[in-house]
């Protein structure tokens, strides 16, 4: 299984990872499993596991989280993108909360459950850190 993990702490940010192969053809099937600070999706059939590790973002998700049918999985992907290639471009940079890149490829399908939780931890990360990706 090929894996995603995120880590995130309150002084520092790290994102490891694997991207997953392209399989438009496969099913999401994905699990979200929320417990103890931690936050695991899992799916086998896309072959990627995200692991997010931030006490924060468990709670501030259980409360500001919009229902799953609420976004498209377009909506997602295009804002993920988006929002990704800013990190991206300021991850590294002296003075800056972001100190790791996240390898998200917009060609692949990690399906609704990686986007949604994806989604949802930058608009947190966001909102904490009082700045702007896009």
């Amino acid at each position: 299984m090929k894996t995603v993990n995120l880590f995130l702490g309150i002084l520092g940010l790290s994102f490891m990872s694997c991207v997953a192969q392209t399989k438009t053809d496969a099913v999401d099937k994905g699990t979200t499993k929320i417990e103890n600070g931690k936050v695991t999706l899992s799916n086998p059939d896309l072959e990627y596991e995200v692991i997010i590790m931030d006490n924060g973002f468990e709670r501030w998700f259980s409360t500001n989280r919009k229902p799953k049918d609420h976004y498209s999985i377009t909506f997602l992907e295009n804002k993920n993108r988006r929002w990704v290639q800013e990190w991206n471009a300021r991850a590294g940079r002296m003075n800056s909360v972001i100190e790791y890149r996240i390898d998200y490829n917009s060609q692949t399908h990690y399906g609704y459950e990686v986007n949604y939780m994806l989604y949802h931890y930058l608009l947190y990360f966001q909102q904490v850190n009082n700045l702007r990706l896009d």
